[in-house]
């Protein structure tokens, strides 16, 4: 086939097993003689468990949660430092999505994309040889597999250090202290729901074609496709159509929405769909998907501009909330456009039963649900936490890193008007992009003018995701950009000297910036 898109719109069964055997440790049976799926705690050391509790009378476990992602390893691991005999069940791979077929691959095979390209650019900086190398895609796949073994490994160190009891299996809700997983009841005085989400394949007709890729299927081909449309304009489709032009496909990524990244600062986005643009990626955007149908085998995809035929479609988007496991208490917890809805304290319509991440249809980005996971817990133990938000950092890297905190330049002037001032350092204004030869990029400061309140840090660069880190913690410490510029020494030369620079001309006191007026 071709390596170039046949379109017409220029013309008129289960995952990896768990990883049980973590330093070397032999394991029994959870529970009775009949079961068939290992736990990850030795029985015996169990019941050695010299901790003092106060287990509620009548249940075996104070806290149980359903999902092992993020969520749930974050909720179990907390629950369990407030002193909870703590249950959790698995049902597929232990880290969920996010460990397996989600984030954490994908950041893998990004760093793999970002070295071939930097290899193939080596000549800039007097390198030569880099230019006729390739990629490996066994080689990364295999590289994927040892990262994720170990992180797993270590998910279950963990698990098992803090006394959290793992059952393999698939567990569904008989009541609001009653779940049943593999046949047994167990009995729980408080329930924390971290099921997760999953694609939802029905929001376009004939995505059961077997061209037709999802996550896991992404990270587990040994073939580069020649012809890959990729349909999604979130973070995710971004990062995989930057990864897979690396490699040498001929990328496509078609957004339904008016632009990428619809959730995003407008200027961050527009970056973003450059950078894609300027790597290959053909970026359509407010394309409407029909259908998907067959043509000579390959999937050919029907918008209302015409069709696209290519090699592989992914689909990533229209996940939806996992909530197979709600079982006998489907009535009774209250959904709310097809998320199970929570309260300010992470708890559901059924007191005593709590529900954190992709379920709850609050956030799918990772670190907000970590907060949301450790209120959950603190929560099922009696307390009265809510979670704050509002300056939790998040991050997408295609060729180029990008991130943020806080509001949005649209969102603060809706909401603060001539309230607003702005701060702006671009990257090539900073030495240490200049000394890396990464000059491309900016950061973006929005504050109050009259009290120097940060209310939102846009950044798009080299090391964004790790340069948001400052900014985002220092929102949340209520740091005015007066302090910043005035009072904080930055290391030089380093990138966060831009975010110093924004905040001080943000006041007009910008000592690196050439001066407009």
């Amino acid at each position: 086939m071709s390596n170039e898109f046949n379109n017409m719109w220029d013309r008129p069964d289960q995952k990896d097993n768990f990883q049980r055997n973590t330093q070397n440790t032999p394991f029994t049976f959870a529970d009775t003689e009949s079961s068939t799926e290992a736990d990850l705690l030795p029985d015996e050391e169990f019941g050695n468990d010299v901790r003092p509790k106060q287990q509620i009378s009548g249940y075996e476990y104070d806290i149980a949660v359903i999902g092992s992602g993020p969520a749930g390893y974050t909720a179990a691991v907390s629950a369990s430092q407030l002193g909870a005999k703590v249950i959790m069940f698995e049902k597929e791979a232990l880290g969920g999505l996010w460990l397996n077929a989600g984030c954490v691959p994908a950041k893998i095979y990004l760093k793999s994309a970002d070295i071939l390209r930097s290899v193939k650019s080596a000549s800039d900086c007097g390198i030569t040889g880099g230019s006729g190398v390739s990629i490996d895609l066994q080689g990364v796949l295999t590289y994927k597999n040892s990262i994720v073994s170990k992180l797993t490994s270590y998910a279950a160190r963990l698990l098992r250090s803090c006394r959290v009891r793992v059952e393999a299996g698939e567990a569904s809700l008989k009541s609001a202290h009653e779940i049943v997983c593999r046949g047994r009841i167990y009995r729980v005085s408080k329930i924390i729901l971290c099921g997760g989400s999953k694609v939802d394949r029905s929001v376009i007709q004939g995505s059961s074609h077997k061209g037709v890729w999802g996550n896991e299927d992404v990270f587990k081909t040994t073939e580069i496709p020649s012809r890959l449309v990729i349909l999604s304009d979130n973070s995710e489709g971004c990062e995989i159509a930057a990864t897979f032009a690396a490699f040498g496909s001929n990328v496509m990524l078609i957004g339904m929405g008016q632009r990428l990244l619809a959730d995003w600062d407008a200027q961050v986005a527009e970056a973003v769909s450059k950078t894609l643009s300027e790597a290959g990626v053909k970026v359509h955007t407010g394309i409407s998907v029909k259908e998907i149908t067959d043509r000579n085998g390959s999937p050919y995809i029907i918008t209302e501009r015409g069709g696209v035929l290519c090699d592989k479609l992914l689909i990533a988007t229209g996940r939806k909330p996992n909530l197979s496991f709600l079982g006998m208490l489907a009535d009774d917890i209250k959904i709310k456009n097809g998320a199970i809805s929570v309260n300010e304290y992470m708890e559901t319509s059924v007191p005593g039963i709590f529900a954190v991440g992709d379920i709850t249809g609050q956030s799918f980005q990772t670190q907000a649900i970590y907060k949301m996971a450790r209120v959950a817990a603190a929560n099922a133990m009696g307390g009265a936490q809510v979670v704050n938000s509002f300056a939790a950092p998040f991050e997408i890297k295609t060729t180029l890193e990008a991130a943020s905190a806080g509001l949005t330049e649209e969102q603060a002037r809706e909401k603060y008007g001539d309230g607003l001032i702005t701060g702006f350092c671009p990257l090539s204004a900073n030495v240490k992009s200049i000394l890396s030869g990464k000059t491309t990029g900016f950061v973006k400061v929005l504050a109050s003018r009259k009290h120097g309140e940060i209310y939102g840090v846009h950044i798009v660069g080299a090391e964004a995701a790790e340069m948001i880190a400052e900014p985002a913690a220092l929102m949340q410490m209520e740091v005015t950009i007066h302090e910043v510029a005035a009072d904080i020494i930055h290391a030089h030369p380093t990138y966060p000297e831009a975010f110093g620079e924004a905040c001080a001309d943000a006041l007009g006191k910008s000592i690196h910036l050439f001066k407009t007026s």
